[in-house]
């Protein structure tokens, strides 16, 4: 939908029609771990999910994941790292 809606250029997109990526930390918000995501994302090192659903297919691959609402944990995260 990010890419669909055009938020971000499809070059940014992950995923079968999309890049593979084998970063050291994926941090996925609000992903649910569709098949075609995962087989672009499966190979990082350490994949932390959020996730208000915990059936999402995506806690099958994270190493660490958190069921809560991404809209209240992201702005949580920003006054942290903002020094608040």
């Amino acid at each position: 939908p990010v890419i669909d809606s055009g938020w971000l250029e499809k070059a940014r997109q992950v995923g079968k029609s999309g890049n593979k990526v084998k970063p050291k930390l994926y941090v996925a918000v609000g992903v649910s771990g569709a098949p075609e995501h995962l087989e672009g994302m499966g190979s990082a090192e350490l994949i932390v999910a959020v996730n208000s659903d915990p059936q999402a297919p995506i806690f099958g691959t994270a190493h660490f994941g958190s069921t809560c609402d991404l809209f209240d944990l992201l702005p949580a995260v920003a006054e942290r790292l903002r020094g608040g």
